[in-house]
């Protein structure tokens, strides 16, 4: 290859793991892309992929100390992959933040990003401001609220898995996210937040709204949905492509 032309660097984005939550597969669905990580250059972890609320452990210690061994041990498993970590709103809880910032700078390869990080003309971010038509301070004081989140127990826990059982999530998921009013919201929220983003984007990546979709087009972008890791629902990781003389922007 001659000096100083691009490279493509492979690239795997997943979402809503919500790792810890007794609904939640996401261990299982991580473990079955593993062999995928040796192929692979760039994994973006794009938020939700603990869940502090529903979380099994005794409490947000706990459920951080597990939270930073995972992610740890990812490191080693996909020792060749730089990993980049976007918070959503599940795991964004102010204790966490301080320890991720610890973990970048033991770690090389490991990286966090509050909302966003851009490759090239590929941005990823949670999806948390699909959630209604919000700028960037809507969406600030929509996160502070969860970052000081407290864990869930007892009545509220099993009232969530019954309501997991019979569907009733997934249908207030579909019915609160249809597709052409998410990509709505989204593009509302980037028209407020990124004034330069139609000319430089033309891929984004998000999960939350726990409803998968793949390179649907609209208004010149082409949009993808990584769907979630919770028991009955789908999930879809996506992969895609960079140079390795893109440009990387976050938030």
């Amino acid at each position: 290859m001659p000096t100083g032309s691009a490279k493509a660097l492979r690239g795997l984005v997943v979402s809503d793991l919500h790792l810890f939550a007794r609904r939640s597969d996401g261990l299982e669905r991580m473990n079955a892309l593993r062999p995928r990580l040796r192929e692979t250059d760039l994994l973006v972890l794009n938020g939700d992929i603990f869940d502090f609320r529903w979380s099994t452990r005794t409490d947000h210690s706990e459920s951080i100390r597990d939270a930073l061994q995972w992610l740890r041990d990812l490191l080693v498993s996909a020792d060749s992959c730089q990993i980049h970590y976007v918070l959503g709103n599940h795991d964004c809880l102010v204790e966490f933040i301080p320890e991720l910032e610890q973990l970048a700078h033991e770690s090389p390869n490991f990286h966090w990003h509050e909302y966003t990080v851009q490759f090239g003309d590929a941005l990823f971010l949670h999806g948390d401001c699909t959630h209604r038509r919000m700028d960037f301070s809507a969406l600030k004081k929509y996160r502070d609220q969860w970052s000081r989140d407290e864990q869930r127990h007892g009545p509220a826990t099993v009232a969530y898995q019954m309501a997991d059982r019979l569907g009733m999530t997934q249908m207030v998921h579909h019915l609160h996210f249809p597709r052409k009013r998410t990509l709505r919201r989204l593009i509302h929220h980037l028209d407020h937040t990124m004034e330069d983003w139609r000319e430089t984007i033309r891929h984004c990546y998000f999960g939350h709204t726990h409803e998968p979709f793949s390179d649907v087009a609209h208004e010149g972008i082409r949009f993808h949905n990584t769907g979630c890791a919770i028991r009955g629902m789908r999930f879809g990781p996506s992969t895609f492509q960079v140079s390795t003389q893109h440009h990387e922007r976050s938030a």
